[in-house]
């Protein structure tokens, strides 16, 4: 497989029968690293005007800076975790089963919105 995870490695070599293990997920990170990244992610959620939730994919440089590749303001949310869908796997990381994580997405937008949340 590439080095990245492209179209190909999502939707033709990454299968429930056979999943790519590829993922380091969450990432064992240097805290001032992962706060560079997280600076990253949320200046181009802003930046773009998304709203509530996106998937932000980013990759360091050789000297370990990272670099925003693309923004995805609708991620794909897969609920089996055998499909390497990456927002679910993400949530899933910091302990959000998939009804919660919905949950969360849908009060995001509640709570823009000014509405009561979902619970």
């Amino acid at each position: 497989a590439p080095p990245l995870y492209g179209w190909e490695a999502k939707w033709i070599w990454d299968t429930p029968e056979d999943p790519l293990s590829i993922f380091d997920c969450p990432a064992a990170l240097e805290p001032r690293l992962e706060a560079e990244i997280s600076e990253a992610a949320l200046g181009a959620f802003r930046a773009l005007g998304c709203r509530d939730w996106s998937r932000v994919d980013l990759r360091l440089d050789s000297d370990g800076a990272p670099h925003v590749l693309e923004i995805n303001p609708l991620p794909g949310i897969l609920p089996d975790p055998r499909q390497n869908s990456c927002f679910p796997k993400a949530a899933r990381a910091i302990g959000m089963d998939y009804p919660t994580m919905i949950l969360a997405v849908l009060d995001a937008a509640l709570k823009r919105l000014g509405m009561e949340a979902a619970r």
